[in-house]
């Protein structure tokens, strides 16, 4: 852009902007210049001021813009970072539960091992306790019976 001094830098005069216009690119015209030199320089005078205006109205909405975009971005990442918080939660309650359950299950199968060897030991017991009762039933169904 041309400066105020005619160079061609990015630096401007104070009274750039909303309040002068290029016309050519060595010429601008000031908005507080005292009589335009024709109604043509005075039609875009006012046709700069419009559309400085527009574009001053629609940095100011563009820079809204992004400030509520930043803002929901803000609030999503607190949200996910709250989910990320309860997620973890639930994830050491579960992983505790499960410790919990496979203890559980461990002390359940040896206590089913003991009982399997208590059955075991019973059906000796009872096998041998039995024993001699077969052995008489069989003994007594070998010898014949009398006729009375």
């Amino acid at each position: 852009m041309e400066s105020w001094d005619g160079n061609s830098s990015s630096s401007q005069h104070p009274d750039s902007g909303l309040f002068s216009h290029r016309l050519s690119p060595n010429t601008q015209i000031h908005l507080f210049s005292p009589n335009p030199s024709n109604e043509d320089e005075g039609r875009v005078c006012q046709a700069s001021i419009v559309v400085d205006e527009k574009r001053l109205r629609r940095m100011i909405s563009n820079r809204e813009s992004a400030r509520r975009s930043r803002m929901r971005k803000k609030q999503q990442i607190e949200e996910l970072q709250s989910q990320v918080n309860q997620l973890q939660t639930i994830n050491r309650q579960l992983s505790q539960k499960l410790i919990n359950l496979l203890e559980n299950n461990h002390e359940i199968l040896q206590e089913n091992a003991q009982l399997k060897e208590k059955v075991s030991t019973l059906h000796m017991v009872l096998s041998d306790v039995f024993a001699p009762l077969r052995n008489s039933d069989d003994s007594s169904s070998m010898k014949p019976k009398s006729a009375s």
